[in-house]
């Protein structure tokens, strides 16, 4: 009887070991990428929504057709752009909520100035 008992477990430790692995494996991050293609300061109206889930990997492809700094206040992310270059910036969707992508041409940067409409939001969703 006891070795049933021992048997058992160790059946029960396996199969629980079985479904954290399967968990881990599926709930790996996704990698998301968007291109973001600013043109007098807009973006195409298919840019303008990202959404992604918590934890996935964002990656940016940005083009613009002039200067500027490509931020996000919560993020904690001010990429500068240079004209006609393409910059690739990745980071990883940490927390969720609605939040703002500003634009500044570089006639505007450091001068405390906001747009009043941003050029994309990033909605971050929980898992």
């Amino acid at each position: 009887m006891r070795s049933f008992a021992l048997h058992s477990l160790r059946l029960m430790r396996l199969a629980l070991a079985g479904i954290f692995i399967l968990a881990a494996l599926t709930c790996r991050a996704a990698e998301k990428e968007f291109e973001l293609n600013i043109q007098n300061g807009k973006v195409p109206k298919g840019s303008y929504l990202m959404k992604v889930q918590k934890g996935d990997q964002i990656r940016w492809k940005i083009l613009s057709d002039a200067d500027g700094e490509l931020h996000i206040h919560a993020y904690h992310i001010d990429q500068i752009i240079k004209a006609k270059k393409p910059t690739l910036y990745s980071f990883a969707a940490t927390t969720t909520g609605r939040y703002r992508v500003e634009w500044h041409p570089e006639s505007e940067r450091g001068k405390g100035v906001h747009h009043s409409e941003p050029l994309a939001l990033l909605e971050v969703y929980p898992n």
